[in-house]
């Protein structure tokens, strides 16, 4: 779809938009895929309007990828994509993803930093929305460093850790009963 969204992007804001598609293959079941895939890609390289780095995402070249990107777009349907949710969480990088899958969902409406998607229009209209609107960017941007910070960054996580082994030292030691509630 990158070839008429390129197009409505530039009508619409002026800009020249290049799509960066990286990574490399996992499952070697999936390589004719890969392959077609890379081959649609190399198709706008031609172009001019996108570009394909190809990089086994891990280590520190994986968030200089992604830091270079104004946004992220992660079409997933596997569900252990959470991990570079993660990585775009810490970059707090705006970015769109699939719904509905447990984790990707969950952590897209509980940071509000992210767009969904349930099918190819709305993939392709949050596309457009995020690369036409800096200020959306900023702001998606910004609720996701709050969320960081406030909710998921190693200091909150590890209080709730030791607060949860204060308890439990409490309950064996002293007897006092834990009680935590579902959102600990």
């Amino acid at each position: 779809m990158w070839d008429e969204l390129h197009a409505d992007i530039v009508a619409e804001t002026g800009q020249d938009w290049i799509l960066l598609a990286a990574g490399d293959i996992r499952d070697p079941h999936d390589r004719e895929e890969y392959e077609r895939y890379v081959t649609d890609v190399r198709l706008l390289e031609e172009k001019g309007i996108g570009h394909f780095y190809r990089f086994i995402p891990r280590g520190d070249i994986y968030y200089k990828v992604m830091g270079i990107c104004d946004f992220i777009v992660l079409p997933t349907v596997d569900e252990t994509q959470s991990g570079t949710l993660a990585r775009i969480i810490a970059l707090n990088k705006p970015y769109v993803t699939t719904a509905p899958l447990e984790g990707l969902t969950a952590q897209t409406l509980e940071s509000g930093g992210g767009l969904l998607f349930t099918n190819k229009q709305m993939l392709r209209d949050h596309i457009l929305e995020l690369a036409s609107d800096e200020g959306l960017r900023w702001e998606l941007g910004f609720k996701l460093y709050r969320y960081l910070m406030n909710v998921v960054s190693w200091e909150v996580i590890a209080g709730k850790y030791y607060e949860a082994y204060q308890a439990a030292n409490a309950e064996v030691h002293e007897g006092i009963r834990i009680d935590i509630p579902p959102e600990f």
